[in-house]
């Protein structure tokens, strides 16, 4: 299957790549299917395209690249949701929200999703009773990581 999508140009899928999200994603209920894209040159970000709305995509990255600390609890409805055994069998990311101005752009940690990558189902979770923000700047915790690997390259 192909799509010809707004920002990465023609995608080739097949149906086996395709993630359901039975519930969509927070502001877009009625999109439900997906496929993950990772780009050598947009790493660590990766994209999450709708296969339905071209024009649809998120960036997203894996919480733990930014946060080492970052432990959501996922509760078992929501693993239920998605066909998931225990929280250590789903991988989790985070939406990222882009600007302009690097300095802008942010993480919600907040709603994460979580993806059964077994059944190829996902869902977005809000948190309960965390310190995690909806908006968390990510411009430091970048530039803390790109001097960090190139002080152990050098």
């Amino acid at each position: 299957m192909e799509i010809l999508t707004s920002h990465l140009g023609k995608v080739s899928f097949s149906s086996d790549e395709v993630y359901y999200f039975h519930r969509g994603i927070f502001g877009f209920p009625g999109e439900k299917k997906f496929i993950f894209l990772k780009l050598k040159e947009s790493e660590p970000f990766i994209w999450l395209q709708s296969v339905e709305k071209p024009d649809l995509a998120f960036v997203l990255v894996n919480p733990s690249f930014l946060f080492q600390d970052y432990n959501p609890h996922i509760g078992l409805d929501e693993l239920e949701d998605i066909k998931a055994i225990d929280s250590k069998s789903v991988k989790v990311y985070v939406i990222v929200t882009l600007h302009p101005e690097m300095k802008d752009c942010h993480v919600n940690l907040l709603a994460p999703l979580v993806i059964n990558p077994r059944k190829k189902l996902g869902k977005q979770v809000v948190l309960k009773d965390t310190g995690y923000k909806i908006q968390y700047f990510i411009f430091n915790q970048l530039e803390r990581k790109r001097l960090n690997n190139k002080s152990k390259t050098s």
